[in-house]
């Protein structure tokens, strides 16, 4: 039983307008919710691609930054190299300055007869030798273009001989000269007694190596060397004359 004036068919059909209105609105949100996400994921993609451009940029910067620090460094390690080698082929310790050490370090009465410094230069073996009985095949010659030339290094030996009133005095110059810091494997030869002028005096001989790092800008640190004495050389001149 109907209680509504109404006829069914008016009924049914504002409940289907209703429901198709209700639809429409429901497909207008829908609708608009997608069209506001593909906007913000729009956006969203645009900030990831200005994004990548400014890392791209960046890292074009850095490379032209690294590779301007690449040539700095090997321009740098260019004149070092050429320092290293320059200053390898300088005397870090000049003849005049080690003759003056020995003789001041020489005990009173203690002379000089013969003095020999050998140096023997420093030769590393060719890792690219090859070895006995195998041939090196043709073309496989190692590259030496990128080889920077190394500083010669020398072994330095010194050996003297000299004469001395007596033992005590061998020994003592022997003492000072192995305490000396351009002075290494100081030894003693041979020490025996010999008549000069008829003068009993004991002939020694001595030999002793210079490290290979010996530099005579050590001496400056040292409390009992003094550059600006040249006693030293009147020392030199008397015991020529004896």
């Amino acid at each position: 039983m109907n209680d509504s004036f109404l006829p069914n068919e008016y009924t049914e059909q504002r409940i289907d307008r209703r429901t198709h209105v209700m639809a429409m609105l429901l497909f207008i949100v829908v609708l608009a919710a997608v069209f506001a996400a593909f906007l913000w994921k729009r956006n969203e993609w645009n900030r990831v691609e200005q994004i990548r451009r400014d890392v791209e940029l960046r890292y074009e910067a850095a490379g032209a930054e690294v590779e301007q620090l690449m040539v700095l460094k090997v321009a740098q390690q260019s004149t070092v190299n050429r320092a290293e080698l320059a200053a390898a082929l300088v005397e870090k310790v000049p003849r005049s300055i080690l003759l003056a050490e020995l003789i001041n370090h020489m005990p009173s009465g203690l002379g000089l007869l013969d003095l020999k410094l050998e140096s023997t230069r420093i030769v590393d073996p060719d890792k690219n030798k090859p070895t006995k009985g195998r041939k090196q095949r043709a073309g496989t010659r190692p590259k030496k273009q990128n080889e920077r030339p190394e500083a010669p290094r020398y072994n330095t030996k010194l050996s003297l001989t000299g004469f001395a009133p007596t033992d005590v005095h061998v020994s003592e110059f022997l003492a000072a000269l192995n305490d000396h810091p351009l002075l290494e494997n100081v030894n003693l030869v041979s020490s025996q007694e010999t008549v000069a002028e008829d003068r009993t005096i004991r002939e020694f001989k001595l030999t002793a190596a210079l490290p290979s790092d010996a530099d005579v800008r050590v001496l400056a640190n040292s409390q009992d060397w003094n550059p600006g004495d040249r006693s030293w050389i009147s020392m030199a001149e008397e015991s020529e004359h004896e």
